[in-house]
């Protein structure tokens, strides 16, 4: 929220941040999504490693809501990314941006639209069972329920096969990271930089409320964990749905 001396100065920041924008991106950004606990915010961590990317280090929720203007849509909130932009020093060598929202992954046919096709969008997947299972750091009880990780994975995989959406699993990215990121980098065009062999050690997103510790190095300690876990009656909470166990079993995920 803006206090009362910096809203005068609001229109004249987002004026300075649009054209700032335009004057120091040459490539498409990178917009980020997927179903809360599944990997969002590492993956936007690693990206924001690369040399040639800014990826902002908080959640900007930009593209949750959107208007009429035009006879088209635009995020009622583009003024949060103008003022990110604005207040950020743009390293030399950078020529995109990078945000990440879960909620980015019910708005890919908008954010398609908004940017006219320029932009790459990666929806990042990771297993229901663990998803459900995960405890939110601030607040008693789990960050997402059944029907969130339904509605989120079956969104973005409308556009799986999109020319501008790959689709990635939490689990590759964490046990076959090499292989995963050049995927990931050869979608983006982007080469690879000794930057991203240690990726923890020059990201710039390196707390946040979305890990229980901050940035450290890559585990899989956490996958598979709803077989280890005591609440099996959460699992089985999952495992009831009958859309969450088709898109399981669609997936690639054991049922068992």
């Amino acid at each position: 929220m803006l206090n009362s001396f910096k809203k005068p100065f609001l229109p004249l920041i987002l004026y300075l941040g649009r054209k700032k924008m335009e004057r120091a991106f040459d490539r498409e950004p990178v917009i980020i999504g997927g179903c809360g606990r599944s990997g969002t915010t590492l993956l936007q961590s690693i990206l924001s490693a690369h040399p040639s990317i800014l990826g902002f280090p908080k959640e900007l929720s930009v593209f949750n809501y959107w208007r009429e203007k035009d006879g088209g849509k635009e995020p009622l909130r583009i003024d949060r990314l103008y003022r990110e932009i604005f207040i950020r020093r743009v390293p030399k060598g950078v020529r995109r941006w990078s945000e990440k929202t879960p909620r980015n992954v019910r708005h890919i046919e908008r954010i398609m639209d908004y940017f006219d096709g320029r932009v790459k969008f990666i929806h990042i997947i990771r297993d229901g069972r663990d998803v459900v299972l995960s405890q939110h750091p601030d607040k008693k009880g789990f960050w997402v329920d059944p029907r969130r990780w339904v509605t989120d994975v079956k969104a973005g995989l409308q556009y799986a096969g999109h020319p501008n959406v790959l689709t990635i699993y939490y689990e590759n990215l964490v046990r076959e990271y090499e292989a995963t990121l050049q995927q990931i980098l050869d979608f983006i065009d982007e080469p690879f930089t000794p930057h991203l062999e240690q990726w923890h050690e020059h990201t710039t997103l390196t707390q946040s409320n979305a890990w229980h510790e901050g940035v450290r190095e890559l585990s899989d300690r956490s996958v598979g964990k709803w077989r280890r876990n005591q609440d099996q009656s959460r699992v089985q909470d999952l495992m009831r749905n009958e859309q969450a166990r088709h898109l399981l079993e669609q997936l690639g995920y054991p049922l068992s």
